[in-house]
Formats: C-alpha cells, structure tokens, sequence
C-alpha cells in the first residue's frame, strides 16, 4: 500500500532525523525508514478498525437506554445505525487474523466518540442509511465508504488527534483512505473482504527507499561539494535543513538509479519541496537542481537506461 511518493518521503524524514543526531550508523537509520513504512500498514488497519471501535460503544449506549423505565426510542434507532452493519465486525475479525500489533489504542479516543457520532447523525448519507433495517452488503460497503472519507478527508478534529498520536499521518491520510477504499470496493458480488497485505521485504519500493538512503547517507559531503560549486556564497548553515536533503535525495536519484527518468525526479522532489519546506524554497531548489542536471549531463554522468529515459 506505499507509493514511490511516500517512500521519498518517509526516506526525506529519515535522513532528517539522522542529521540532527550526528549518528553515522547507516543500518540503524535503514531500520528505521523499515519501521515507519511498515508503521503505516499498522496504522491503516487501526483506521480500518474504527468503526468497529465506535460501534462497541454504540452498543453500550445503546444497553444502557434500552435499561431505562422510559426509553428513548429515537436515540435506540439511531444507535442501531452501526449495531445493524455486520460488515464491520466481519472487518474487525479479519484485522484480527492479521495478527498485527499497535502502538496505539483507540480507548483512549473513546471520549471523543459521542461528538463524532453526534457529527455522524447530521450527514445526509447517514440519514439515508438510517432507513434500512437490514441493509444488503452492497449498502454496508457504500455506506462505510463515505464514513471514512467524511472523517478522514473533512473532519478537522479526527485528524488533529490521529496526527496527535502519528505524526505520519498527515503524509499517509490519503493513502490509507485509498486503502480502506480498495478493500471495501474490492468484491462487488461476494461478502469477501480481502485487507491489503504488510509489504514484503523485498518490495521493489521498500528496496528503492533503502538504496535511496543509503546512497544519499553515503554521499552526504560529495554532495555538499556538488552544491557548493553551483552555489554563490556557499555556505551550508544558510541552506534549509530539508532544502538541502532535497538536493541530495534528488543527486541520488539522478546517478544511481539509472530507471528512473531526470524529470520524473525533478517533478517529485519539487512537489515535496513545496509541501515540506518554506514558501519560498521551491524556486531556489530548483535553480540548483537545474544548474547540477546540466552540469552532471554534461559531464556525462548521468546515464538513464531503457526506452524513453534518456533525454533528448
């Protein structure tokens, strides 16, 4: 479930913490850039979880109105909303037998759920819901759909506080929704729910992001000189921090992995410039980068292999 965008990334955040600890230990940082990327498949099936989360205590509440001398009948059907939804304990079962471990717990979250199901019952799409006794599975699906997308992609709080405990997470929202969205619309015509599998250590993105690291950790100083050449009154205090990690993940793009094409690298790491660094640091990064791609095609050392890399 990662992107080669979110490797970049994860990896960009990984050389920032091993400049700012002075440490020169390649295999720990490797490791860590491992854990944060397999972090992100933890962190979606506890997102995947939610539901399930919100509809125990649902059920509780439901118990105790349902004890009461004069219950209240509109606060029972509204309860049955996620009780009447078996789809989500089928996907609460099957997280189960992933058999993987978090670092988090939504109990501590719990205080937070009966303002986010009183923001719930003023959805249209869980009003139309609320009509169905016994939805179809088709109607489960559709409806737990735009259940994430509303708190993942529009709910201010809910984000607040999943960034509070995984400050990751506003690099993989996205992608967790589209996640959760692929494996609720996976099966059209069967009650099968299949959840997106850990990534394997050979994953060819989980290789590109180690050999990313390695060979930007490695070439640190040859890039620091690189850059001072290009670079009036080079001075390497006045450069950004993640300015400068941009350069050197970009360097390491355009001489070691010789499948990825010079504008595609380009394209990516000014995009992740513009969301990571300062306003005005997209502008100057590019200016250098362009001015070490000309350099570096000129002398030959970049050298882009397969159909359609090289650049005419």
């Amino acid at each position: 479930m990662i992107s080669r965008r979110l490797v970049r990334i994860k990896t960009l955040q990984t050389l920032y913490s091993w400049r700012q600890s002075g440490l020169d230990n390649e295999f720990m940082f490797v490791e860590n850039l491992k854990n944060t990327i397999y972090q992100s498949h933890a962190f979606y099936l506890f997102i995947l979880d939610f539901p399930y989360q919100l509809q125990q205590y649902l059920q509780d509440e439901l118990n105790l109105e349902s004890s009461k001398y004069f219950p209240d009948a509109v606060k029972i059907r509204q309860y049955n909303i996620l009780i009447n939804t078996p789809l989500i304990q089928k996907i609460h079962q099957e997280i189960l037998l992933a058999d993987e471990k978090f670092e988090y717990s939504w109990i501590e979250m719990k205080i937070h759920f009966d303002n986010w199901f009183q923001t719930m019952l003023t959805w249209d799409f869980v009003t139309d819901y609320s009509i169905f006794e016994e939805p179809d599975f088709q109607q489960q699906k559709e409806f737990l759909e735009n259940l994430f997308f509303s708190f993942v992609d529009s709910h201010e709080q809910f984000n607040e506080i999943l960034e509070d405990i995984n400050p990751s997470w506003p690099d993989d929202a996205s992608i967790t929704y589209r996640e959760i969205s692929k494996t609720l619309s996976a099966n059209k015509k069967t009650s099968e729910i299949v959840l997106s599998k850990s990534i394997p250590l050979n994953d060819e993105d989980l290789i590109f992001g180690f050999n990313l690291l390695r060979y930007t950790m490695i070439n640190s100083e040859k890039f620091d000189q690189m850059v001072s050449e290009v670079t009036e009154n080079w001075d390497p205090a006045r450069i950004a921090i993640i300015d400068l990690l941009i350069i050197k993940q970009t360097l390491s793009e355009f001489l070691y992995f010789s499948e990825i094409p010079v504008k595609v690298t380009m394209n990516e790491y000014l995009e992740i410039t513009k969301n990571y660094s300062t306003p005005n640091s997209s502008k100057f990064v590019n200016g250098i980068l362009d001015k070490l791609r000309i350099q570096l095609e000129n002398t030959g050392q970049i050298q882009k292999t397969g159909r359609g890399l090289r650049e005419s």
